[in-house]
């Protein structure tokens, strides 16, 4: 059973016609946006080689080059201001939606408090989050991830990325057919024939969009997704009951769990590492290795910044969300070599993986790290069977 963006659930925020209708104006204008920067990057970089050189007299050669060029070109002022206000509408849009049924939601939440599926969802106000979480509001969100964080039952923080996740993936050309879980199963089946994990991690799971991905897949597992942010993880539960699957969820540092050692047959993360700094990446992929069983695989997937031999001005184009759409730590992802990190935690280079999977329903592809963690015979992926 594959749980993609067509998954709806009465948790979820229904828009009325004209709310929807605003939202869906918002995605049109971000996917002319994105055509507008593909089609016209030779133009961008045909700019920006002679805005240096009238500048400093050399040629740019690096990122910095082509940003000390661009940032005073009028044409890329334009693109740059419409990108960010097309990201603030969004937000003020899905919002709109997320207030007015906040009532509505609140009476689902209730009325699955027993947790009919059968998953739970754990929570304290005494936990202190790493300093990563207190970033910035990334991408934009209102509040931030840690909104509502001094409430008890608050879960508005997971309705605001739900829906605003959706309507950015539209914005950025994603369909919603694709489903980053589903690629990564079919990815690990396809390597490991008769993959069977009997207990799952996901890692940094925000609103739990593929955590439920995973109990889908194996209803026989046991599933677990943490984060730092409690209002996503009391949505992402209350979501998951209300799709009838079942999951555990806890607050947690992903780079300090409780979990004991070698406790999971299959250990994932989904867009985190490019939320996260260096440091805290590699607390966390020490720790996934940790609780990995032998025979286990960690997959860590995130967006299509890496993967490809990106030239400077490429790159250039990537540094925008960091100056531009609150992502504090994307640069310092994009500089890092992920397979490095995997050998610091632990990996030996042949137990290590850099690759890339097609999207189930977008133009790219999905950047992967995996790491084997064999078993006492050597064996990869032999945890996952039977």
């Amino acid at each position: 059973m594959i749980i993609d963006r067509t998954a709806t659930h009465e948790l979820l925020a229904r828009p009325l016609h004209d709310e929807a209708a605003r939202t869906q104006y918002i995605v049109q204008l971000k996917n002319r946006l994105r055509r507008y920067e593909d089609a016209n990057k030779v133009a961008l970089d045909a700019r920006a080689g002679p805005a240096f050189e009238a500048a400093s007299g050399k040629t740019p050669e690096t990122v910095e080059d082509i940003t000390a060029a661009m940032v005073r070109d009028p044409f890329y002022q334009i693109w740059s201001a419409f990108s960010r206000s097309a990201q603030d509408v969004m937000w003020n849009s899905v919002g709109e939606t997320i207030h007015r049924e906040l009532p509505r939601m609140k009476q689902v939440a209730a009325g699955l408090v027993q947790a009919p599926a059968g998953g739970s969802c754990e929570t304290s106000p005494d936990f202190a989050a790493p300093a990563d979480a207190y970033a910035g509001h990334i991408h934009g969100q209102p509040g931030g991830y840690m909104l509502g964080e001094g409430s008890a039952d608050d879960f508005t923080a997971g309705a605001f990325y739900e829906s605003g996740g959706n309507a950015y993936s539209l914005g950025v050309g994603i369909g919603t057919r694709d489903s980053k879980s589903a690629a990564v199963i079919e990815f690990l089946a396809e390597r490991y024939p008769g993959f069977k994990p009997r207990r799952i991690l996901d890692l940094a799971c925000s609103s739990g969009g593929a955590t439920v991905g995973y109990a889908a897949a194996f209803p026989e597992a046991e599933v677990y997704g943490v984060d730092v942010a409690p209002g996503l993880l009391r949505y992402a539960h209350i979501r998951a009951e209300a799709m009838g699957l079942k999951a555990h969820f806890r607050q947690m540092d992903a780079g300090a769990m409780p979990f004991v050692d070698e406790s999971f047959d299959l250990v994932v993360s989904h867009n985190m590492m490019h939320e996260v700094s260096r440091a805290s990446l590699g607390r966390i992929f020490s720790e996934a290795r940790r609780v990995l069983r032998p025979g286990g695989v960690v997959v860590h997937q995130d967006v299509p910044m890496k993967g490809a031999d990106f030239s400077a001005f490429e790159k250039f184009i990537f540094a925008w969300q960091t100056k531009n759409n609150d992502e504090p730590f994307w640069d310092e992802f994009l500089a890092t070599q992920a397979p490095d990190v995997m050998l610091e935690a632990g990996f030996a280079a042949d137990e290590v993986l850099e690759t890339t999977v097609r999207m189930r329903d977008g133009p790219r592809a999905w950047y992967i790290v995996l790491g084997e963690k064999p078993d006492a015979e050597g064996r990869r992926g032999t945890a996952l069977t039977g």
